[in-house]
């Protein structure tokens, strides 16, 4: 690890330089639908019309958590929040023309969302967001006293560093600007995530110090990364039979062949934005210096990060901590994340509300209604949520124990029924009510287990390095045989 000072010409930028400089620009890759059929009858679609359009802002409005104390978390480690984040960063980011305007949305023809939406990441669990390159085609920079080391950078002296930790836990920056030197520069947007991604960081250097060249250690953290997302993280966010079920028989609805991978925007655009609903106000004891952290203040503009926000790892997770738990999943979000800072927006968009924001893309990304994939899933077993059903969650924040005067959501329920939303629910919006109507919000539901561990499964088996392309692979890199969850990491890292 290299010592450089706060604005200091990094020492490895000339040699970084010529290292990329034949590097051609990254390509893109394409989007399309895990459910194409459903995309040639208007019924399968949300109605298309203004009225649609300011029912679906009114019903963002309603998606507000009371305030968190009025709620009860679910207990499990809140760790796995934001690294679903750090996973969708490394393979996915959705480049639009300005075709796409939530100001005033229109729904895209098909053509046009095949030539205006592109992916700027691969569509695989490779850690490119890690090691690069980036969207100019430049690879992240490595440690100039061992090439085969990455670049880690101190953090910045302000309160004193947490008890038992290093300053390094930072990224190399740019001296002008301070903006990251990473493969994404979205994972320098939130402090946790970026530590997770400081984590995979460092975790190679492990492997470096243990004799590994870079190949060899880049090789390794791929597969164990992908490991993780396999039998640790998928377990823990989806219906636990039913990844079971794709991972022996395979997947019945999203299988495209190698050379025509592309991702879908069922995924991308709703099923895996189910962990916005997860996200707490603030979390308690963030280390030593700091005994919470709002979440304002986790997520900042690209600056070094002092020494007082270095994570301790072990009470996020903690799956007995109640100023830990993550929100339960279910149709609201914290107020926080309704109320997003403008200049934390890509673009000159000025919708602030995340709820909006998610139901205006799937609706203008042609989003099928919850109820319509539901169908489509009907030879798996699954049956359309019922409106009484819809309605019940819309009524109410799940709530441990039941039955104890949760606070109701009226507003929600006018909502739905004045948009026609029971009978045609955002898919986004039906994800999320039926992890709270089948799990109270510990897990997804059918439809959004069944998307996820499907997409996360082909994504797996089309990456570089894939385990799923080796006989019998198992981890070898945990604390026991055959285990490796992200606790493992955050321990070979060093940093937990």
């Amino acid at each position: 690890m290299t010592r450089f000072k706060h604005g200091e010409t990094l020492p490895l930028e000339t040699e970084h330089r010529a290292l990329n400089a034949s590097r051609p620009i990254r390509k893109t890759w394409p989007f399309g639908y895990m459910f194409p059929e459903l995309q040639h009858d208007k019924c399968n679609l949300l109605e298309n019309s203004p009225e649609t359009v300011s029912n679906l802002r009114e019903l963002g409005k309603s998606m507000r958590d009371p305030g968190e104390g009025k709620i009860h978390g679910i207990p499990a480690q809140s760790i796995h929040t934001y690294f679903g984040q750090f996973v969708d960063h490394d393979i996915t980011l959705e480049r639009a023309s300005d075709a796409i305007s939530l100001k005033d949305p229109r729904v895209l023809a098909l053509e046009e969302v095949t030539k205006n939406i592109v992916n700027s990441r691969s569509p695989e669990l490779e850690l490119d967001s890690v090691y690069g390159p980036n969207l100019d085609g430049v690879l992240s920079p490595r440690d100039p006293r061992n090439p085969a080391k990455m670049l880690i950078a101190e953090v910045e002296p302000f309160g004193g560093l947490p008890a038992g930790k290093d300053p390094f836990h930072d990224f190399p920056r740019n001296p002008k600007d301070h903006s990251a030197l990473i493969g994404d520069p979205r994972d320098d947007e939130n402090i946790v995530v970026e530590q997770i991604h400081i984590a995979f960081l460092r975790a190679h250097n492990a492997l470096i110090d243990r004799g590994y060249r870079f190949d060899e250690a880049r090789k390794l953290l791929r597969q164990h990364h992908q490991w993780i997302v396999l039998d640790d993280f998928l377990e823990r966010i989806a219906d636990s039979n039913i990844v079971k079920l794709i991972r022996q028989r395979g997947p019945r609805f999203f299988n495209p062949p190698p050379r025509a991978f592309f991702m879908p925007l069922e995924f991308t655009v709703a099923a895996f934005r189910f962990g916005h609903s997860r996200v707490r106000a603030g979390y308690d004891d963030f280390n030593d210096k700091r005994e919470s952290a709002p979440l304002h203040l986790l997520f900042r503009p690209s600056r070094r990060l002092t020494d007082d926000w270095i994570i301790e790892w072990p009470s996020f997770l903690d799956p007995e901590d109640p100023g830990r738990f993550p929100r339960p999943l279910d149709t609201s979000l914290t107020a926080r994340l309704l109320e997003l800072p403008p200049d934390t927006l890509p673009g000159k968009d000025p919708e602030t509300n995340l709820a909006i924001r998610n139901l205006l893309r799937g609706f203008i990304l042609r989003m099928p209604t919850g109820q319509a994939v539901a169908r489509a899933m009907a030879a798996q077993g699954v049956e359309p949520m019922t409106p009484d059903e819809i309605e019940s969650v819309a009524k109410a924040f799940p709530y441990e124990p039941p039955g104890q005067g949760q606070p109701e959501k009226p507003d929600q329920v006018a909502t739905l029924k004045k948009g026609g939303f029971f009978e045609r629910t955002p898919l986004w919006f039906y994800i999320l009510a039926e992890a709270a109507f089948y799990s109270r919000g510990h897990r997804l539901g059918p439809v959004g287990s069944t998307i996820v561990a499907e997409v996360m499964i082909a994504i797996i088996r089309n990456s570089t390095d894939s385990i799923l392309s080796e006989c019998r692979w198992t981890p070898t890199l945990g604390s026991a045989p055959g285990k490796f969850e992200i606790e493992d990491l955050l321990k070979l890292a060093g940093v937990f």
